[in-house]
């Protein structure tokens, strides 16, 4: 007889605005930089796990995003220096 599946778990995390662009940004460069590995390497696996990977970085990042749009407005999305 197997045992039922744990209970999903989340967390919840208070940011102010500021923390909030920085784990957004570290989400966005992050997806970034897996995707180029599954876009450059040669090797199979390492394609299928960095491209399987930057999917679920991707999907996180959207929900915090959709979230922080939510509470701070679009400009917390808005990684650029220039005013």
């Amino acid at each position: 007889m197997t045992a039922p599946a744990p209970p999903a778990t989340t967390v919840a995390l208070t940011l102010s605005r500021k923390a909030t662009r920085y784990v957004l940004e570290a989400l966005r460069m992050l997806e970034e930089k897996w995707q180029h590995v599954n876009l450059t390497s040669t090797d199979e696996d390492e394609q299928a796990e960095y491209g399987m990977d930057a999917l679920d970085v991707h999907s996180t990042r959207e929900s915090i995003q959709s979230q922080a749009v939510e509470a701070f407005g679009p400009g917390v999305a808005n990684f650029s220096s220039e005013p």
